[in-house]
């Protein structure tokens, strides 16, 4: 357990929930490295297949779409034409697959609207990637099942780790990324406890919290709302950077903060220009920084491994997870226990 969140659990009245998160989270990595050497062949396979085809459908439902998302955009790097959709809006909006290869994922295999397409999908060719070597998901399609088991704790933290895990070993058979570049990024542990501490004081000062990033990173923006929303119970706006920048900017305020995931490359470059709009707002800026460039005016920077690639993207993930469940455990006293949701939506 971080010294972080070991300090910050503290704050809770019931610690139950986070507790299970924990557990998730101290596994991810090792399970992540497993997940290389037992799955490496199939992942190879899905590699070639991707490779074959050149076109690719992504399917999922909450985290799980959205890291498929970031797996879309890295495809597209390598030449593939990707997209990802959610499994619900397949379901009552279905597009053609014709010569499409589909990606089924579900960390627990068994969200109902993922589970459904596999229907619509019984002509063509589906590959799965899961958790759990039990779930319809696993028993229906080419599967991938990451190591350790379903997660147990309510919100995403190893399952969202392991999935992206398994998006990067692909894009390493792709040859998108390097294998040392992976490993490195699933061992990362964030050192810098006093920008974290800096950075939580804002979060909870703050009345609002604005999240953004470009590419490959707005997924991880996503992922990270998604996180905060769930366990502390508070609403977020999340914006890729673009489409904030074309009026959602309006929000920002003494009253509110941005948080920033800032990759490498030109797309790290153009965050610059939120640095004036911060100034404006008299807002304050956190930068999760995998730019390796020099740190925006006005900001908390927390670095991370450099690079715009998935591999940088997994390297941010135990970064964000402890911000976001710290974070959690001073806004709900009963942070990681689900009021109205379950771990695994099977009702639409």
């Amino acid at each position: 357990m971080s010294e972080l969140l070991n300090k910050y659990k503290m704050l809770l009245a019931d610690t139950t929930g986070v507790e299970s998160l924990l557990v998730e989270m101290n596994k991810q990595a090792a399970d992540a490295v497993q997940t290389y050497r037992q799955q490496h062949m199939q992942m190879a396979k899905l590699a070639a297949r991707i490779q074959e085809r050149k076109k690719v459908l992504l399917l999922g439902m909450g985290a799980s779409h959205f890291v498929n998302e970031i797996f879309s955009l890295q495809l597209r790097a390598c030449g593939v034409e990707a997209w990802a959709m959610t499994a619900s809006e397949f379901l009552y909006s279905p597009v053609a697959i014709n010569d499409r290869l589909v990606i089924l994922t579900s960390q627990s295999g068994e969200s109902i609207e993922t589970v459904k397409c596999m229907n619509l999908l019984s002509d063509g060719e589906v590959y799965g990637i899961t958790l759990s070597e039990e779930s319809s998901i696993a028993k229906g399609t080419n599967v991938i099942v990451a190591s350790g088991g379903a997660e147990l704790a309510y919100a995403g933290t190893r399952s969202v780790t392991l999935s992206l895990a398994v998006m990067a070993y692909i894009t390493l058979e792709l040859g998108g990324v390097s294998k040392e570049a992976v490993m490195n990024s699933i061992a990362f542990a964030q050192s810098d406890l006093s920008a974290m501490e800096r950075a939580l004081g804002v979060l909870y000062a703050k009345r609002h919290i604005v999240v953004t990033g470009r590419s490959l990173f707005s997924g991880l923006a996503h992922l990270f709302s998604l996180g905060l929303e769930e366990l502390s119970g508070q609403p977020i706006v999340c914006n890729e950077a673009g489409q904030l920048r074309h009026g959602p900017v309006e929000v920002l305020s003494e009253d509110s903060v941005l948080v920033l995931f800032r990759q490498s490359g030109r797309a790290g470059t153009l965050a610059k220009s939120l640095s004036t709009i911060v100034e404006k707002s008299s807002c304050a800026l956190i930068v999760i920084d995998s730019s390796g460039m020099t740190p925006l005016d006005h900001a908390i920077t927390i670095h991370c491994p450099v690079g715009n690639d998935i591999a940088a993207a997994l390297g941010v993930m135990t970064t964000f997870q402890e911000l976001m469940v710290a974070y959690a455990c001073k806004k709900n006293p009963k942070a990681g226990i689900p009021k109205y949701s379950s771990k695994v939506t099977k009702t639409e």
